[in-house]
């Protein structure tokens, strides 16, 4: 098989205190194709029912991959950990159950805890502590000049929200910066690992969410990068499709019961051993609930002083905001404050060229190596 020096899927990711970038928490590997022998590629149908791009363990995904990210549930593999340890044994691969949050990881993105700052220059987190009650949507952007929050209330009501000048956020987020707080930790560290913490209870615990990162030109405004992560794969940022989130879900072996996402009962998909493994993503547990990278994001191909700017979109569906369906079991935020960060980074390997996985019908397209435009130094 031809093989190509490229940003791939073998992930290293440590969780840093926020004190400083160099003293790690945990340290983790994600179970790839590469690094696990019991894990492959394939497809799965995802919980809006569209069949999806997956990496697979005892028959289920432990990854999707929505547009330009792979998403790995942490339940799930803390779940697999116990039940087959075997799997994803913690001597080699450590373990998920960490504890994140304000004051443990790395960098947050958004945070409820008034006063939160980050490391290394950069931005502070969006602050999501003063949205008050029967929040059921927001869109906030980290890291650009000025930093912005939009929050929907209940239905019927006008959006508020606010726009801070960098200065008043510990100013904007550089690529430089952010490379240099993930290399801290290890240096050959070049992409980030995003985390999402959800805390969504009741009945309806499941959420809609879509996000973009763009690497942005400060001085001419050009975005010179983009990455996107919705239910579409089209490398376009589309607000009205966004991902589930789901929030309880169980795969088993019997299977006697079709698995219904907005309650989480039933069963999600057969294993192949017949065992059962079981997560709760959305119930406010301080951990990692989902984690995500976009294996083509390498911060060493852009210009130090370029931005590196997230946006996050979660609420209501269809649109990722409130929508005028006001109802927890439609995937809107019950307002119990999620947060967003990032956890880690991801290094360099060695992948097969998308040619000869398209042969090998092993589900990682050429779409996904899709290059953006970028700016050099």
């Amino acid at each position: 098989m031809k093989l190509r020096n490229f940003i791939a899927t073998v992930v290293l990711a440590v969780a840093g205190a926020a004190s400083g970038p160099a003293s790690a928490v945990d340290t983790f590997i994600l179970p790839t194709p590469e690094n696990n022998a019991l894990a492959t590629y394939g497809f799965f149908t995802d919980p809006q029912g569209a069949l999806r791009e997956a990496i697979l363990m005892d028959g289920i995904p432990i990854a999707l991959k929505y547009d330009d990210f792979w998403s790995y549930s942490g339940h799930i593999l803390t779940s697999i950990q116990t039940v087959n340890p075997s799997l994803i044994p913690t001597a080699t691969f450590g373990t998920y159950d960490f504890s994140t949050g304000t004051g443990t990881i790395l960098v947050n993105l958004s945070s409820v805890a008034g006063g939160a700052t980050n490391v290394g220059g950069l931005q502070d987190p969006v602050n999501l502590g003063g949205a008050g009650n029967n929040v059921t949507g927001w869109v906030c952007e980290w890291g650009n000049d000025p930093q912005t929050c939009t929050t929907w209330q209940t239905v019927g009501t006008s959006p508020t929200g606010y726009s801070s000048p960098a200065a008043a956020e510990g100013t904007t987020s550089t690529v430089g910066e952010l490379l240099a707080v993930l290399q801290s930790l290890d240096p050959n560290f070049t992409i980030p690992l995003l985390y999402a913490d959800y805390n969504q209870t009741g009945s309806g615990d499941s959420l809609f969410m879509s996000a973009q990162v763009r690497i942005i030109n400060p001085d001419t405004g050009e975005v010179v990068g983009f990455w996107q992560l919705d239910s579409l794969t089209n490398n376009i940022w589309d607000q009205n499709a966004p991902t589930y989130n789901f929030g309880d879900i169980t795969f088993g072996g019997a299977c006697t019961v079709a698995w219904d996402p907005l309650t989480g009962v039933g069963c999600a998909g057969p294993t192949t051993s017949g065992l059962e493994y079981s997560g709760s993503h959305n119930i406010g547990s301080g951990k990692a609930d989902f984690m995500a990278f976009a294996p083509t994001m390498d911060l060493t191909l852009f210009d130090s002083d370029f931005l590196w700017v997230a946006t996050v979109n979660l609420g209501c569906n269809p649109n990722g905001v409130a929508d005028g369906l006001g109802e927890s079991d439609q995937g809107c935020n019950t307002d119990g404050f999620e947060e967003f960060g990032i956890i880690g980074g991801v290094g360099p390997t060695q992948v097969p060229e998308p040619g000869s996985l398209l042969l090998l019908a092993i589900g990682l397209t050429a779409a996904g190596f899709t290059m953006r435009r970028r700016g050099r130094k």
